[in-house]
């Protein structure tokens, strides 16, 4: 049948006990996580200023506490809501039967008056934020290496200073062409002898690989210096529930929601599954390709791959080879050789993990795969005698469509439902992934919304089921606690991981948990 309308049903999730429904607020307060972990108390170390230590402490205690979900009135005055899409917290051992003491195991405290003048002396982004950076991975290092106390999580607080301006485009000179130009020839051996000394170069070779951004380029340097713990950035104006950008008290109902978002970000850390998919089909993975051009050099991009394992909603993160990947403007295809590594590396890790290789394999991406890397692609699983089906899907977020709902007779208040789709043949199909959702009586979208455009470029699979996983994809973000995303995780956090892999000089790395790049 060609050019049908038809509707997915909302994906269903499990929690404790393996009770089931979908939304994940609901889920927590009615059954509890899906998996707890072992030990019921976090041992968390906290590293930033003393103020802002003592913020952290209180934050805990209010966590540990209900908070109930409120919104203004006209008169800017607060009272409790009834909204479903924003539900009140009962607190944090309540929802997921963790002590989390406001006294951390170990306490490093950074000088505030130190951070400051490291922002104020670096006028150049990049050294700027790679100086503060060093400020707090060289004190975890510390400790790590020399103390017998090990922490679960690492909480890092980061004064609002330093989230703005260590950022992209955030102020400060750029690196000049001539300091480029010298790294360059240094590398080579063309600079005079005694013009700067080794130590010299290495840092200002550190500082121009780095990224300018605080969170990646530090996220970054854990996975590089090898801490076992997971970090979690908290900003300082977040630990007194109060706005970034304004550092004003944040609206009512977004106190509730901070809470769940921290909560569940935290219990997947810590190596628990605060949820999983219902109704998974066993033997089934997905791999998102990732594509980010390294700095300061032309044409050359690095590839790597985010995998999400059905079979437990886990994910793990595949680094690829560097190579000339950009065919046109932001469209990028692996050769033969990389695209067989890429494959190579997530069969392996299947088979290591279930002592099986996958029935099928679904790989995910932006761009049409052409026939080199879909071969290359072949040649992994041929090598490896998998029996593994492979399917390519192309998934974009802007698809030359919109669909609107027209309700006959009647005030169309709610828009487009979620799930609703528009098969277009056997291979293609739009799929409204945000809409109007019935159980929070609201959209996922303030406008009307952007439909994903879904294509088998190569492979075979039916339609409907490809529609069908790319809905369940939707609802595995463990980095927020929200009814669903509109992208599938497998592409929504592919800028956050080629971030983070190239926010320093391109090396390899065997982290591969999902855990320490979010």
């Amino acid at each position: 049948m060609i050019g049908r309308t038809i509707h997915i049903n909302e994906p269903q999730l499990e929690f404790g006990q393996g009770n089931i429904t979908s939304d994940p607020r609901d889920g927590l307060i009615l059954y509890g996580a899906y998996a707890s972990r072992s030990g019921d108390t976090i041992k968390a170390g906290v590293i930033g200023t003393p103020k802002s230590i003592e913020a952290y402490k209180k934050f805990v205690v209010t966590m540990n506490a209900p908070m109930k979900s409120m919104k203004w009135n006209k008169g800017k005055k607060a009272f409790e809501s009834d909204e479903v899409q924003r539900p009140s917290f009962p607190g944090f051992h309540a929802v997921l039967g963790l002590r989390w003491l406001p006294d951390p195991t170990i306490a490093i405290e950074l000088s505030e008056r130190k951070i400051y003048e490291t922002l104020k002396f670096n006028k150049i982004n990049r050294k700027r934020t790679s100086a503060v950076v060093d400020l707090f991975v060289k004190e975890i290092v510390k400790q790590t290496r020399s103390e017998d106390a090990s922490v679960d999580i690492w909480f890092v607080l980061v004064p609002r200073a330093v989230w703005k301006q260590c950022r992209v485009e955030s102020w400060g000179a750029q690196v000049s062409k001539g300091t480029l130009q010298f790294i360059a020839d240094s590398k080579h051996g063309q600079v005079p002898m005694f013009s700067a000394d080794q130590e010299y170069l290495e840092e200002v070779e550190r500082f121009v690989e780095s990224s300018e951004d605080f969170r990646h380029l530090f996220k970054a340097r854990m996975i590089e210096e090898k801490i076992p713990a997971p970090a979690q950035l908290i900003l300082e104006p977040t630990l007194e529930f109060r706005d970034k950008y304004k550092n004003t008290p944040a609206a009512p109902n977004m106190k509730a929601h901070i809470a769940w978002t921290i909560s569940t970000t935290l219990h997947y850390k810590l190596g628990a599954l605060p949820w999983r998919l219902a109704n998974t089909r066993d033997g089934v993975c997905y791999l998102g390709l990732v594509y980010k051009k390294l700095k300061d050099k032309e044409n050359s991009i690095v590839a790597s791959a985010a995998q999400m394992f059905l079979k437990d909603g886990d994910g793990a993160v595949f680094q690829g080879n560097i190579g000339l990947w950009e065919t046109r403007p932001n469209e990028f295809h692996l050769d033969r050789k990389s695209a067989r590594d890429m494959v190579a590396l997530a069969l392996s890790d299947y088979f290591d993990k279930w002592q099986d290789y996958p029935t099928e394999l679904f790989i995910h991406g932006k761009a049409e795969f052409d026939d080199k890397e879909w071969d290359g692609f072949e040649e992994a699983r041929e090598e490896l005698r998998a029996k593994t089906k492979l399917v390519g899907v192309v998934i974009k977020d802007s698809a030359p469509l919109k669909m609107m709902r027209v309700a006959e007779g009647q005030a169309s208040h709610y828009g487009l439902l979620r799930g609703t789709a528009w098969i277009i043949n056997d291979r293609e199909a739009f799929l409204n992934t945000r809409g109007f959702v019935p159980r929070l009586s609201t959209a996922l979208n303030l406008e009307i919304p952007n439909l994903l455009s879904v294509k088998i470029s190569k492979g075979t699979a039916d339609i409907e089921t490809v529609l069908k996983d790319i809905m369940d994809l939707t609802k595995l973000n463990y980095n927020a606690c929200v009814h669903a995303d509109g992208k599938p995780v497998t592409l929504s956090f592919s800028g956050i991981i080629g971030n983070v892999l190239t926010a320093t000089a391109w090396r390899k790395t065997d982290v591969r948990q999902f855990k320490y790049y979010i």
